[in-house]
């Protein structure tokens, strides 16, 4: 059986820093928004300051999510064309179909960042269910069609499921992303609201020394007891029982 676990989060490769640097200031033009090597440079400041502490959890959370609406989708979309895409193999359950991005540098090389990136292509009846994580972050911005995503807070831990609280339910459109931090939003759902659907998402692991990699884990906040008006206990699921409860009309 495949590993979704390991699917989501497999090895990246990364892009040539000295590159991407190179195009930034050469670049010179009228409009504001930034290129996307730019763009995928300043991902890669904001990763950097993740992992070495000089930006908290909350502060990578924020300005990753503005830093959607600095840049022009179409630009990014041909910029993942150029790269070279990896099948991260066949789904398991509903989830969509996931590629790895190597984007190349103009050495004609992989190039290295301090994150991974990954496209996930929804169909109709695609969802990626409930899940939790732990000494992760990541952001996912929606690159073509529409996709409902809801987040939770996790406030703690209790004895086969976690205590959570809801954050957001809404759809998202081109150009929008929804960013995940054990401090914020550690929680999130995504079913597309669109015949067909795409996620472009950063993804910064390996946050906790000691610790593993990542740890993700599925939940079940349908399923849950509430606790106070704001407060959730949601039990926590095998991603066999995550992907039988939970399907893209849920």
């Amino acid at each position: 059986m495949f590993d979704r676990r390991s699917a989501i989060f497999g090895s990246f490769s990364a892009f040539c820093t000295y590159a991407l640097l190179h195009e930034a200031r050469a670049a010179v033009g009228t409009d504001s928004r930034l290129s996307p090597r730019r763009w995928l440079l300043r991902q890669d400041e904001l990763a950097r300051g993740l992992k070495n502490g000089t930006l908290t959890q909350i502060a990578w959370h924020d300005e990753v999510n503005a830093l959607a609406r600095e840049v022009d989708v179409s630009a990014i979309a041909a910029e993942i064309r150029r790269a070279r895409l990896v099948s991260a193999g066949t789904p398991f359950g509903h989830d969509p179909r996931k590629r790895l991005v190597r984007f190349i540098g103009e050495d004609g090389q992989p190039a290295r960042l301090s994150y991974g990136t990954a496209l996930f292509d929804f169909g109709e009846g695609n969802v990626i269910t409930p899940h939790a994580h732990k000494h992760m972050a990541s952001a996912h911005m929606v690159i073509d069609g529409k996709v409902r995503i809801r987040t939770f807070d996790r406030v703690g831990d209790s004895e086969n499921a976690l205590l959570i609280r809801p954050t957001s339910d809404h759809t998202a459109e081109e150009g929008e992303a929804a960013a995940m931090t054990t401090a914020r939003d550690n929680i999130h759902w995504f079913a597309p609201r669109s015949p067909r659907a795409m996620t472009f998402d950063v993804i910064v692991d390996g946050l906790d020394a000691g610790k593993e990699r990542y740890v993700i884990q599925p939940v079940d906040p349908l399923g849950g007891t509430w606790l106070d008006s704001h407060t959730l206990r949601a039990p926590l699921l095998t991603f066999g029982e995550s992907s039988r409860r939970y399907a893209s009309t849920t």
